[in-house]
Formats: structure tokens, C-alpha cells, sequence
């Protein structure tokens, strides 16, 4: 089956990405990485030889040609550029990364190939961004949508949210993928490290760390040796330093670090007792779903949709209903090293159910299906 998978920007330092079209290639798949970007392609991952990559309007060595498409990436759609490109290649299948690359595949264009979009996130999010665009666009983009063969979200509770927006177009579950990690490379709850971790970009309205600040600041005093701390990518230094002020209002502003990123995330996995995910929403919470495969408890909220789906609570985890509750559960967790082992023990128990072979599996699957009821 030839393939065209299409990401609007920072296709080369997309992990997951480069993991995706590298296994399905390994399936004997041909498959084509499109993108259409002047700055933003990226580096860092690694494509497999077999993978032909394209960017339809990126930088070259000649400076002439450089000016023209820096120009044209202004002053032009990348739709039309998609078009001709879809018009010689003739794949048998489009898969869309984001809704932009949803329009740049189908925007005035009258091909007949399947589309497949993913949707890597809580979906009514994405529906909600589209519905902020100006009216013009935003008939466009339900114009695009319409032009979709398959949506394929992250967990199943979303299929229903989805219904909601996109018509009658067939809606399948397909989760991330989640690297297996042997048991003797597991995280050792037997020692105590006393550290609880919250691996998210720092970011106050999706990603929540204040709540985790509150909460540890609460019991606090009862744990004079633990520590929490936040791994990702810092992009509002108003709200690390809002973390910071909320520590010291507790008096724990020793206590509290905000770490940034981490090249090797399964180091700090390593070295953690706790991972509590207090986020609002997630397409899959992939971090917190690694953290599990390292075989740590998890403690999240039960409003909180797909984390209110890898966590069952009281089995591989808590989930709170509220900030009191979040904070009990917290307690316990940290009261407990033989409840934390137990927990853990489940958590990466549980996430075999997402291992890589199984997840390229369903994509194989789906792929074959939407190309043969086209056809």
C-alpha cells in the first residue's frame, strides 16, 4: 500500500511520528512523509532508508530559489502545492496528522483517496480551536472534515465526543503506542526516594502543576523528606514563577523544582515513587502511560479524560474527585511504599495492552479496510 502521511511542520523531531511511519514501512508498507514548510522541519529522529520524506517547500542551497519560496510561503495556499503532489504520486491512502493537514490535502481539490485523520488529542478541543477561526475559515474546514473517511481517536470514551462534531464518517479507536520495559529495567519501589514527579509542559489552564503544588503543600509537613518535581518544557515564565510564590506559600519552596526538560525521561522515571498527573484534559497522556510502564503509581483526577482510563482506581492508582481528594489519595501513596509497589506492580501490567505490535497492528488493519471499501 503506498502511504502518504502529512504533517504541517516539525516533522523530523516528532518521536512519535518517525516510531509510526517507521513500523509501518517494517510492515512492507511504501510510505511517503509530506510536509510543506519554509522554517519548521525539524531535526532529531530518524526515518528508516526506505521512507521517502519531502518537503514541498523548503530551504535549498540556492538563494534565488530560497527567496521565491519564502515568498510563496506567504503569499500562497500549500494546498495547491498538496494537489500536485497528490496528482503524481497517486497514493492509495492519506493520513493527516493535524487539521491544517487536513485542508491542505483537501481544499479545493476533487481527488478520490481516503482520508484518515488523526486526532491526538481530546477532541472537542480541536473542534473548539476551529470554531474560534474567522466564519470563512471555519466553512472550510467543515467543508474538509466532511471529505474524511476515517477519524481514529486515542481512547474509546472519545468516539462518542466525536459523534457529536463530524457527521456520519466511521470513528476507530486506536491508542498510542507504549515501549515495554522489562521488569528487572523497571523503576525499584523497594527503595524509597521519596519524589514524586509530574511530567507535562509547564503550562497553568491544560496542564494544572499548581494543583499538585497545593496539594503536596498541604500534607507536607507530614513528609519532611519528599520532594516534587516538574519535568517539561517551560514556555510561561509568569506561571513558574505563580508555582514558585504558591511553594513558598507553604512553605515548601525548597521542596518544589521545576526541572525542564529531560533528553532521557526514563532516568527520571527511574528515580521517582509517585507520578501525580493532574491534568484537565489529554488525547492519551503518553507520559503518564510510559511512567506506568516503569511500573509507578499513578494519581490523577476522575474528570480528567483518558487519564480517568489508564488509571482504575485503587487497581494501578487514584484518581481524585476533587482537590481534598486528590490530596488524601496523595497521602496514602506516600504513606505506603508496600501500596506503591502493589499499584505499580498493576500499572505496568496494564499497559502491555498498548504494545507497539499491537498498535501498528490496529493501524494495519485500518489502513487495508478504508482502502478497500473506497475501492
Amino acid at each position: 500500500m503506498k502511504l502518504m502521511i502529512v504533517k504541517d511542520r516539525n516533522v523530523l523531531n516528532t518521536k512519535f511520528l518517525a516510531q509510526f511511519v517507521n513500523s509501518l514501512a517494517r510492515l512492507g508498507h511504501d510510505v511517503h512523509v509530506v510536509c510543506d514548510t519554509y522554517k519548521k522541519q525539524g531535526s532529531g529522529v530518524t526515518l528508516d532508508d526506505n521512507i521517502s520524506f519531502t518537503n514541498l517547500n523548503g530551504k535549498t542551497k540556492n538563494h534565488l530559489k530560497n527567496a521565491y519560496r519564502f515568498l510563496r510561503q506567504n503569499l500562497s495556499l500549500p494546498c495547491f502545492r498538496f494537489s500536485k503532489f497528490i496528482k503524481k504520486e497517486k497514493p492509495d491512502v492519506i493520513i493527516c496528522y493535524f487539521p491544517i493537514d487536513l485542508f491542505n490535502v483537501t481544499f479545493l481539490q476533487k481527488h478520490n483517496i481516503p482520508v484518515i485523520m488523526m486526532m491526538h488529542c481530546y477532541p472537542p478541543i480541536i473542534f473548539n480551536r476551529i470554531q474560534k477561526k474567522s466564519w470563512l475559515k471555519r466553512l472550510a474546514y467543515k467543508h474538509c472534515l466532511k471529505k474524511v473517511s476515517v477519524f481514529q481517536v486515542l481512547v474509546k470514551s472519545f468516539e462518542k465526543t466525536l459523534k457529536l462534531s463530524s457527521g456520519k464518517q466511521k470513528i476507530i479507536t486506536i491508542p498510542n503506542a507504549v515501549v515495554q520495559i522489562p521488569a528487572n529495567k523497571q523503576t525499584d519501589l523497594s527503595i524509597e526516594k521519596k519524589k514524586i514527579i509530574y511530567v507535562a509542559r509547564i503550562e497553568k489552564e491544560g496542564k494544572r502543576q499548581h494543583l499538585l503544588v497545593e496539594a503536596f503543600g498541604r500534607i507536607a509537613k507530614d513528609f519532611p523528606d519528599w520532594h516534587v518535581e516538574f519535568w517539561g518544557l517551560e514556555k510561561y515564565q509568569k506561571y513558574n514563577q505563580e508555582l514558585l510564590n504558591l511553594a513558598t506559600q507553604y512553605g515548601v519552596e525548597d521542596r518544589v523544582h521545576i526541572c525542564g526538560y529531560h533528553p532521557c525521561i526514563q532516568e527520571v522515571y527511574l528515580e521517582a515513587d509517585i507520578h501525580a498527573f493532574p491534568s484537565l484534559h489529554e488525547g492519551f497522556g503518553l507520559a503518564l502511560a510510559d511512567s506506568m510502564a516503569m511500573g509507578i503509581p499513578a494519581l490523577g483526577f476522575t474528570e480528567t479524560p483518558s487519564v480517568n482510563e489508564l488509571i482504575i482506581d485503587g487497581h494501578n492508582g487514584f484518581l481524585g474527585e476533587n482537590i481534598d481528594d486528590f490530596t488524601n489519595k496523595l497521602k496514602m501513596l506516600m504513606e505506603s511504599k508496600e501500596l506503591r509497589q502493589k499499584l505499580g506492580h498493576n500499572a505496568a501490567e496494564d499497559m502491555k495492552a498498548y504494545t507497539p505490535e499491537i498498535v501498528i497492528n490496529m493501524w494495519d488493519k485500518l489502513i487495508k479496510e478504508t482502502i478497500a471499501e473506497k475501492n
